[in-house]
């Protein structure tokens, strides 16, 4: 024992793949990989026990067998709900500190496994992970108590991937490990027993570094690969169907903990107009609205029935339990940054802020008080916008090679009710300007392409509106997986119009929002109608949004796809596009971003 901790390293694998049928026991160089990857393990210096986990299935007997013949324990549980198994063998085996990876990981690397409970001894962590190794190099560590924490909240019994468990409620200390070691931060790098054409790579590998009785480093690996690229094109192909299937099953489900009874709207415009009429079709009745009364709305509709309030003295009095953030976009962060001390969940209107800069304090501020965050680009709630993801998701199409979108309307008609010059949307100092307001476009080629690398942008001139913000902008963002997407904004188009195409390698997808249309092709197919329905109620996308954001605050959870930090990126594209503008060059994204598994 290390410091007289008990400390295991659990193995977790079936015998149920489709993908590759019994994939653990198929054999390079004569024996089973799940044993070669045994082998590696026993290395490690810091552990008692080497633990397979699997189920109580018949099918998964025969690892009962192995463990036998490799000298190590095995645990039978759980079929589905793998923390519960994790936890069961932690209690069996009188653990007081857990390893863990699954059997698909042949490589997993023993000398950064013992590197992860030294880490553990100093800083008492929940979760360690080491994500700048290659995937299948790196390990889990996780404190007992933390799993017992975790499976107490968790509400789901399928929990196969189970890391936001830990990340996405705040509630856990979640250290990532450094690698110093260069040679070895390689996150891009996926080696992982998942098909067969990982079968291969690893078949490779093997016949070059293999030598009976010994164990080839991750070094070795690393610099067999760098020396031979080819082996690394093996498999590829298959990486992202790995990550999709990944980020498929890698949504958390919590037991609920919060009751929403009281709401805060900021900000009373249209927006907060329908925000106000869809909480109360959702039940909550209970609303408070906090107004100044500067913009076009002096008044609210007498069939609203709720409370107007016109300090923040008296509106904190009265502890909402969310607000939603609907006034001028220069305002959003410091209204948010206000009302966290009294709140569990804040909805802020995209964009998040008219500056990136800004959005440093909320985070902070959002993340010591363990508020939920959600900012509203309603447009990812299209069912137009979630059918092309689906097309991406159930098509083996490849990856994204470019986005083409475009959006745009006459300013004087987008709210004829009112002066357009003195509308937010028309004023910098209220955080207006087209790139800003309909950043949906912006966000939604980072959503499906990823993180940008660069941004070319070109903002047009046009006197004829009068106004002292961008009403035209055109950008190319390259993005870091390759693919590019051209996007123009407009306040000009008569009539309105959105529209877009998404080309993948073996596909594409067209859509139109004025005929409420979306087609595609796939290689060697014909050219389908994927979704079309000109009835269709676009408040059913807010409806939708506004049930997301219930839910995530219900639940507790800081982290999600839609929450505060995931909106700054798009105003870095804007103030990329500004910059580039002025500049006359591309303008290239900073970026330091872990392999987020």
């Amino acid at each position: 024992m290390i410091n007289n901790i008990k400390v295991g390293f659990l193995i977790t694998g079936r015998l149920k793949s489709t993908r590759l049928p019994k994939k653990l026991l198929l054999k390079i160089k004569g024996k089973a990989m799940i044993s070669h990857m045994l082998d590696r393990l026993k290395l490690a210096k810091n552990v008692n026990e080497i633990i397979i986990c699997t189920s109580t299935e018949e099918q998964d007997i025969p690892l009962g067998e192995l463990s036998k013949e490799n000298n190590i324990k095995c645990f039978f549980g759980d079929p589905d709900d793998v923390l519960k198994r994790l936890l069961d063998a932690a209690e069996e085996f009188n653990l007081d500190y857990i390893l863990n990876i699954t059997a698909d990981c042949p490589f997993v690397d023993p000398f950064y496994a013992d590197k992860i409970v030294e880490e553990y001894l100093k800083t008492d962590a929940d979760l360690i992970r080491q994500f700048d190794l290659p995937h299948g190099a790196f390990s889990y560590g996780i404190k007992v108590e933390a799993l017992r924490r975790v499976v107490a909240i968790k509400d789901s019994s399928d929990t196969e991937v189970w890391g936001r468990y830990f990340t996405d409620t705040g509630l856990f200390n979640v250290v990532d490990l450094d690698v110093p070691n260069l040679e070895h931060k390689k996150p891009g790098l996926r080696m992982t027993l998942d098909y067969q054409e990982d079968f291969s790579f690893f078949e490779a590998v093997f016949d070059e570094l293999y030598v009976e009785g010994e164990v080839f480093s991750l070094t070795q690996i690393l610099d067999l690969l760098e020396k031979k690229p080819e082996i690394i094109k093996l498999n590829a192909s298959v990486g992202t169907k790995f990550t999709k299937r990944y980020i498929a099953q890698s949504e958390p489900i919590l037991k609920k903990i919060n009751k929403i009874e009281t709401a805060l709207i900021i900000g009373a415009g249209s927006i907060g107009q329908r925000h106000i009429k869809n909480l109360q079709k959702r039940g909550i009745n209970n609303i408070v609205a906090l107004r100044s009364k500067k913009g076009h709305f002096k008044e609210l509709p007498s069939e609203f029935n709720i409370l107007e309030v016109n300090s923040w003295d008296e509106t904190l009095k009265l502890k909402p339990d969310i607000a939603i953030i609907a006034n001028p976009s220069s305002y959003h962060i410091d209204s948010a940054i206000r009302v966290c001390e009294s709140v569990k969940g804040i909805f802020i209107e995209k964009p998040l802020s008219n500056s990136s800069s800004s959005c440093k304090q909320l985070i902070k501020t959002l993340n010591e008080k363990k508020v939920v965050s959600f900012v509203g680009h309603n447009l990812m709630f299209h069912p137009i916008i979630e059918n092309i993801i689906k097309f991406h998701d159930n098509n083996d199409v490849g990856q994204i090679i470019n986005i083409q979108c475009q959006a745009g309307q006459w300013l004087p008609d987008w709210h004829p009710y009112e002066n357009y010059k003195s509308a937010y949307y028309s004023r910098k100092d209220l955080g207006g300007g087209v790139s800003l307001t309909l950043i949906h476009e912006i966000h939604l080629a980072l959503e499906l392409a990823g993180f940008p690398k660069s941004v070319y942008g070109e903002i047009s001139e046009f006197k004829q509106l009068d106004v002292d913000v961008d009403v035209c902008s055109d950008l190319l963002i390259k993005h870091i997986n390759g693919a590019v997407s051209q996007i123009h904004l407009d306040y000009l188009q008569r009539p309105s119009h959105r529209s877009g195409l998404v080309t993948f390698e073996k596909g594409w997808v067209s859509y139109d929002f004025r005929t409420m249309e979306l087609i595609g092709q796939i290689i060697d197919g014909d050219v389908i109608k994927i979704w079309s329905n000109l009835d269709y109620d676009f408040n059913d996308a807010y409806l939708n949004q506004l049930d997301k954001f219930l839910n995530c605050v219900q639940e507790g959870r800081l982290k999600h796809q839609h929450d505060a930090s995931s909106a700054i990126e798009s105003i870095k594209v804007v103030e990329a596009l500004y910059k580039s503008n002025s500049k006359g060059k591309k303008v290239m994204m900073d970026r330091k971003e872990r392999f987020s598994f």
